[in-house]
């Protein structure tokens, strides 16, 4: 599976998902658009990186539509609906724990970064995490890495990252 994120405009980005089992999928617009780094990426690079294989992406890789994304390819019928609902009924059990991280490493990412409590984005205070250093600090350098590619996309273009692991279902 391949996750693209596209600059669809001023302070706008989509998610394209592109599956060979499942059909593709899109979110448009995507919530959490950042200049840094895209929210969803955020979640992507956390659930890889810690080894989340049932998150948002995973209930993705499994033909589930983690309640926000739609076909591309295929018409949103009841029959279609009724498929994606017991995809992800059965899959997606660490989506809240994707949240959880994401929460956890965005702002501390942001701080490291160079971005001050009080800019957009940036907590007074991070919640707690109970991330060990070597797991922060793997997450955190992925973050890096992809953010200055995405600061490097320009508005109508996109930057494709695989999911690590196969598609299921």
């Amino acid at each position: 599976m391949q996750v693209r994120f596209e600059r669809t405009g001023h302070r706008r980005y989509a998610v394209a998902v592109l599956r060979e089992r499942h059909g593709d999928l899109r979110m448009d617009p995507a919530p959490g658009y950042s200049e840094l780094i895209p929210h969803d990426l955020v979640h992507l690079v956390v659930e890889e990186e810690l080894g989340l294989r049932n998150g948002i992406f995973g209930q993705l890789a499994a033909g589930g539509n983690a309640g926000t994304f739609v076909p591309t390819e295929e018409l949103r019928t009841k029959a279609w609906a009724r498929r994606v609902a017991r995809r992800n009924s059965s899959t997606g059990a660490d989506m809240g724990r994707s949240e959880d991280l994401a929460a956890q490493v965005h702002p501390r990412w942001l701080r490291r970064s160079g971005h001050q409590p009080g800019s957009p984005g940036v907590r007074q205070d991070p919640p707690p995490t109970d991330l060990g250093d070597a797991d922060l600090d793997r997450v955190l350098a992925r973050l890096d890495a992809l953010s200055q590619q995405w600061r490097a996309v320009e508005a109508g273009a996109s930057m494709t990252v695989p999911w690590r692991w196969p598609e299921r279902g």
